[in-house]
């Protein structure tokens, strides 16, 4: 009972050895290929659809009306990054970062160019 259990365990040995030799042959190869292939590089930051799948771009209002606010949610990541995207996109915007609950808000009701703006990133 012994000596079976010890070629077992040489079968075990040498089937790792084998499986981390092509392992390291497979991570060499795709190391090779994505070299030569510069892919983008992911953002820091990403707006997660609402439930029934639109873009989480809301109004708000305040002072009576007399202030208009646009404001985007379901940010995961770095809102300051996505704030910065916008000024590059639109220079003049008055754009801050609620960092408690990560949110940027616009100056204006400018929903649908942001809504146009999120789907022509992808999100």
């Amino acid at each position: 009972m012994f000596a079976a259990s010890k070629t077992l365990a040489a079968r075990t040995i040498r089937s790792f050895t084998t499986s981390a030799c092509s392992l390291n042959a497979a991570v060499s190869k795709t190391a090779t290929s994505s070299s030569s292939v510069t892919s983008p590089l992911p953002k820091a930051y990403f707006v997660e659809r609402t439930k029934s799948g639109q873009l989480p771009v809301y109004s708000e209002y305040k002072n009576a009306g007399t202030r208009t606010l646009t404001v985007i949610r379901k940010i995961q990541g770095n809102a300051t990054a996505l704030k910065t995207d916008i000024l590059t996109t639109y220079p003049g915007a008055e754009v801050r970062v609620n960092e408690r609950s990560n949110q940027v808000i616009l100056k204006g009701l400018v929903m649908d160019d942001v809504r146009q703006w999120l789907t022509a990133k992808g999100f």
